[in-house]
């Protein structure tokens, strides 16, 4: 959905995804380097990527960050998502950092915590759930350092993908974040 939810921390930022960022979308995402753990796809043409985009635009179910770093002129280092909304409950993810320079520099978990904070503070949401692959160890520790526990474990698209929750409640008491967002116009 077309939303002007937005927030920052420590240099990092998301904001809403805009077209003009969908081209660098669509070249990491076809990237298999990029992607080991993501649902396989066919390759994604540009004319495909403006399709999701305008459909995601539309979709209530959805809300889609553009993830910046601030220090060097707001450049996209990749994206993440809220979406699956029921009630009180949503999920978060789709996090893809895609920027090379930006890999393993803990953008992601930032981000990611970014866009808890929002569903949370924002949103009202007293719940998120997440799914992330069980070989994504680097993943696996930023959830839980963010606060999520595993409640279960399925079979996902590329392999077995634990289950995980964090809670309002959750996210006041492990304290990540709580008191460092600002939310500014990018």
């Amino acid at each position: 959905m077309k939303h002007a939810y937005n927030a920052s921390y420590a240099g990092i930022a998301i904001r809403p995804l805009e077209e003009g960022d969908i081209e660098l979308l669509r070249i990491w995402r076809n990237d298999p380097e990029k992607t080991k753990y993501l649902r396989k796809l066919p390759e994604i043409t540009p004319q495909m990527q403006k399709m999701w985009f305008e459909s995601s635009q539309q979709n209530p179910d959805e809300l889609v960050f553009a993830v910046v770093e601030n220090k060097n002129l707001n450049r996209m280092v990749g994206s993440v998502a809220l979406y699956s909304f029921q009630e009180n409950v949503a999920e978060v993810g789709r996090l893809q950092i895609g920027d090379p320079e930006a890999a393993g520099r803990g953008i992601g978990r930032i981000a990611m915590s970014l866009a808890v904070w929002i569903g949370f503070t924002h949103l009202g949401l007293e719940k998120l759930k997440a799914e992330v692959h069980c070989d994504n160890i680097a993943a696996c520790k930023s959830y839980k350092r963010m606060g999520f526990r595993k409640v279960g474990i399925h079979e996902g698209p590329v392999g077995p993908e634990y289950d995980l929750e964090i809670t309002r409640k959750d996210l006041e008491e492990n304290g990540f974040l709580a008191e460092k967002v600002t939310e500014q116009v990018l």
